[in-house]
């Protein structure tokens, strides 16, 4: 184990309690740090002219719990961000990844996290009391004042215990350091994110709430027109079993011989009948606006906690609600750049193919990806298309064999597949062989890891995110088929963040596979040129030489909005009935 004592000049705990209110950047209020070897505790009552307080250089290490809430403070009082950093939630949803329910039962808060290690911590009744004071944005007392700053504090000396405890796990060696340095610089990447925020047409969106009640009911009848499955508001069953028998679309069933009608379901048929897309796009919208929590400052970002490492995958799991790439596809309409800025969706293509062939090292995977359409590829090697076939002349094949991939990526079984491709299960079954004898060297590799982490052994991407089942009576076996790309990807993600933001590139957000990037227009193409070889670069140094994603590039220039193909038609029945109402 590495001794930190010996390792840095010091180690410096901190917590801030800063207003965060919906959309809006947050506003540090006060900040207490404590350095570990040295024993000095540091009380600030913050301003907008406070200085930068710590030493500068990189014999210093900085911890903290959640930690991109205190890199998103340092951006907000125009501090620099530490080079060097651990954040004690980041190791901790590590070292329980895995654990059967744990998420749902306990949680991963730093209260838990620090009674898991037998450190005592304040009740929850009084964290909640003095969040409300901190929220309520002054002015306070003097005494008021010192309780935020002792509430602080507290907070800091039980994070500080959890760091001892903790370090042992972390430092266990130099690569597991450094993996932990690096989830560390990632909430760095974090907070710049979230802090920039996604360029939102505050205008329009201001005139959806606005209307949205009277919206609604002329959305319905517009929609329905297609359809005659709704009366008035009210979507009927009924009716809707009757369309969806004169469609003759095969529809999956509750267990009472009703049709299922919940969002998964709707999603995976409107794949293969795009009849079907429409309405569920309707259903998508009308859920969403009930509750919609979008999170617009008044200078017009969308800003949300991006939750990174949330996951089992360790991927960001944002809200699904206040984000904007979590709402309707519809919505995403909003996203407008700045006057004299563009916008680029640079996403990686095919990335857990891509991912799927590097680890397992199937050559035959790999030569599909590199075809660049890996879905004709897979029916030409597995002698379901002719040599020369292509998406135009065998489309119909093309697009079975792309469910088939793609369901394989996600550990669908031969049913699910058929549901997603419509198609008899017969036909997915024989399909889903066809990829098992056309791509035998990822199978063996990829069962030989379900099986590893069926027997309690730990799975693990290059970067060091882990999952090890334990106390699963009943573990998710396609999940886990899956986890390595996901979690891989992940590592992408992460280091490619981290080059990208450390370049002063201005990322949006991340989304999945891809980034939302800013531009200024007259820099369009050194920038895409530049964010789009980091990308490349990451990929390589994650899968390994030799193994690289390629990337894809959408470009918005103002005065144009982003556009998602999926919901283009909905945005256009919406602002047509927008513009009649205003």
């Amino acid at each position: 184990m590495i001794n930190w004592q010996s390792r840095y000049a010091d180690v410096i705990v901190l917590d801030f309690e800063f207003i965060a209110e919906d959309g809006e950047k947050p506003r540090p209020v006060c900040l207490v740090s404590k350095y570990l070897k040295s024993g000095i505790q540091k009380m600030l009552w913050l301003t907008e002219e406070t200085k930068f307080p710590f030493p500068d250089g990189d014999h210093f290490l900085f911890v903290g719990y959640f930690a991109s809430a205190e890199w998103n403070c340092f951006l907000a009082l125009n501090w620099d961000p530490p080079r060097h950093v651990i954040d004690l939630y980041a190791e901790y949803r590590l070292l329980t990844n895995g654990l059967s329910g744990f998420a749902k039962s306990l949680g991963f808060s730093l209260v838990v996290a620090a009674e898991a290690f037998d450190i005592t911590t304040m009740e929850s009744f009084y964290k909640t009391d003095m969040r409300d004071l901190i929220m309520s944005g002054g002015p306070w007392s003097e005494a008021e004042k010192n309780k935020i700053l002792d509430y602080c504090a507290m907070d800091v000396a039980i994070t500080g215990k959890l760091f001892k405890r903790m370090w042992p796990n972390i430092a266990s060696g130099s690569i597991a350091l450094n993996q932990a340095l690096f989830r560390g610089r990632y909430t760095v990447s974090v907070a710049k994110m979230e802090f920039t925020g996604v360029p939102i047409d505050s205008g329009l969106f201001n005139d959806l709430l606005t209307h949205w009640p009277q919206l609604k009911e002329q959305l319905i009848g517009y929609v329905d027109q297609d359809y005659g499955i709704y009366e008035h508001s009210t979507f009927k069953q009924a009716k809707f079993e009757n369309w969806v028998a004169q469609q003759k679309i095969p529809w999956p069933t509750t267990d009472k011989g009703n049709l299922k009608t919940d969002e998964a379901t709707f999603r995976q048929i409107s794949k293969s009948y795009p009849q079907v897309a429409t309405l569920h796009e309707l259903r998508v919208t009308l859920s969403k606006m009930s509750t919609l929590k979008l999170c617009v400052g008044r200078d017009g970002r969308n800003r949300t906690l991006l939750s990174p490492f949330a996951s089992k995958t360790g991927r960001n799991q944002p809200s699904t609600t206040k984000f904007i790439f979590g709402n309707s596809a519809w919505l995403r309409s909003l996203i407008k750049p700045d006057e004299g800025f563009g916008l680029a969706y640079i996403d990686f293509s095919s990335q857990e193919i891509a991912i799927a062939a590097a680890l397992s090292g199937d050559q035959k995977m790999w030569d599909a990806y590199m075809s660049g359409d890996p879905y004709m590829a897979f029916a030409i090697q597995a002698g379901l298309a002719p040599k020369g076939a292509n998406k135009s002349t065998h489309k119909e094949i093309r697009n079975r064999c792309k469910q088939i991939v793609l369901g394989v990526g996600y550990g669908m079984g031969a049913e699910a597949l058929a549901r997603s491709a419509g198609i008899h299960k017969i036909t997915a079954r024989k399909l889903l062989n066809s990829h098992k004898q056309t791509y035998r060297v990822f199978w063996q590799w990829a069962e030989a890891n379900q099986m590893r982490a069926l027997m309690g052994q730990s799975l693990e991407t290059p970067l060091g995110w882990k999952i090890k089942l334990r106390n699963d009576p009943d573990p998710n076996d396609r999940s886990l088929l899956n986890w390595p790309m996901q979690s891989t990807g992940s590592d992408i993600m992460r280091l490619a963040a981290c080059e990208l933001t450390e370049n002063g590139i201005e990322v949006c957000c991340p989304i999945h596979d891809a980034f939302l990037i800013a531009f200024p227009l007259a820099e369009e193409a050194k920038i895409i040129r530049e964010a789009s070889q980091i990308m490349v670069n990451a990929s390589e140094s994650v899968m390994g030489r030799g193994y690289a994603c390629r990337v894809d590039a959408e470009i918005v220039r103002y005065p144009s909005r982003y556009m998602d193909e999926r919901g283009e038609s909905m945005f256009s029945k919406i602002t047509t009935l927008l513009d009649k109402l205003k």
